[in-house]
């Protein structure tokens, strides 16, 4: 049924360089959908895995100025089917301790322009790529969709959660004013090619790979048994899509049943790159949630695919990670 639905389709995605939004980019030029990718600046490591593409318009632009990017989705013609919003300030503990209303107020205003463009040129669908980092640490193990911030508020200061909540509270109402289909998918860990591996984003596979490629001796807080579950980012893609296709639900939760504990996780990963496993346990800091994972019965039902296993995703992982650092360190 994809690749039908979207052949032809002129789709808008923001932040399309970027770690899922390549992917969402890179999916749908397959599917033969018009793509406009939205992005801050250019990436010629993610360019050349879309190459070549006759169907692939890039669109330079900052997403706090309205007026630019409804001037940049006017220019895109005939018309544009669906944006999928995956642009976000993002960051690192550190960063996100030290700019909460940097993040939440940026990423707020970007989510209420992104809607109000779309409201404005009658766009039929519009993907606002949420988290499960809106679920309050109150919320059941695993956490379905209905247990969210109105069964359990997310006392927090953690201005990316807040964001996310903000953007699901106004695609709410814009539902009920004006009508909107609007897709807010919130999946787990993400991980997988195209990971942003800078220091400055905390993701835990990416800072682990880092970690073992240096030599370095994986630190793991606790004894390592908290568990969590990770999804692979093209199975993001590719849920998101069947989500806005079948349009049976405006929220839904992705991810797998696969729980890893982080110590195993550390093990996978030093296995994928052969290396031997250098892991110190430190026992006496604080671990978060024992486990946190997410009820994925909705997305079951509407997927026509096995997702993709742990190890197998970090061992294609590994190896998209060694080719592109190698010809980062050649291209020096």
């Amino acid at each position: 049924m994809s690749e039908k639905h979207w052949a032809g389709k002129t789709v808008v995605v923001t932040g399309g360089l970027g770690f899922i939004g390549s992917h969402f980019v890179e999916r749908l030029l397959e599917y033969g959908a018009d793509v406009a990718c939205v992005h801050r600046g250019p990436k010629p490591e993610v360019l050349k895995d879309f190459l070549p593409a006759d169907h692939l318009r890039l669109l330079s632009l900052d997403l706090l100025d309205y007026a630019g990017l409804s001037a940049a989705i006017r220019s895109v013609t005939p018309r544009v089917d669906m944006i999928v919003h995956c642009a976000a300030l993002y960051g690192n503990a550190e960063f996100k301790k030290r700019n909460p209303a940097t993040i939440l107020d940026a990423n707020m205003r970007m989510a209420s322009n992104v809607l109000e463009v779309a409201r404005a040129h009658e766009i039929s669908d519009v993907v606002m790529m949420g988290s499960a980092e809106m679920y309050s640490e109150l919320a059941p193990s695993p956490a379905r969709e209905e247990d969210d911030y109105r069964r359990f508020p997310v006392p927090t200061q953690n201005g990316y959660a807040l964001a996310k909540i903000y953007t699901e509270m106004l695609a709410d109402v814009c539902r009920t004013q004006y009508g909107m289909r609007i897709f807010v998918p919130r999946p787990t860990n993400v991980y997988g090619p195209r990971d942003d591996f800078d220091a400055c984003v905390s993701r835990v596979v990416p800072r682990l790979m880092n970690r073992i490629a240096r030599g370095e001796d994986i630190e793991i807080w606790g004894d390592g048994s908290q568990t969590r579950t990770f999804v692979h980012a093209r199975d993001v893609v590719r849920t998101t899509l069947r989500m806005v296709e079948l349009n049976r639900h405006h929220t839904l939760n992705i991810g797998t049943r696969e729980e890893v504990s982080i110590l195993a996780l550390a093990r996978m990963l030093s296995d994928a790159f052969g290396g031997p496993e250098c892991i110190r346990l430190v026992p006496d800091m604080p671990i978060g949630p024992g486990a946190r994972t997410l009820d994925v019965s909705r997305m079951d039902e509407l997927i026509d695919f096995e997702p993709t296993t742990l190890r197998d995703g970090l061992e294609e992982t590994v190896r998209w990670y060694r080719r592109t650092m190698h010809r980062a360190a050649t291209a020096r």
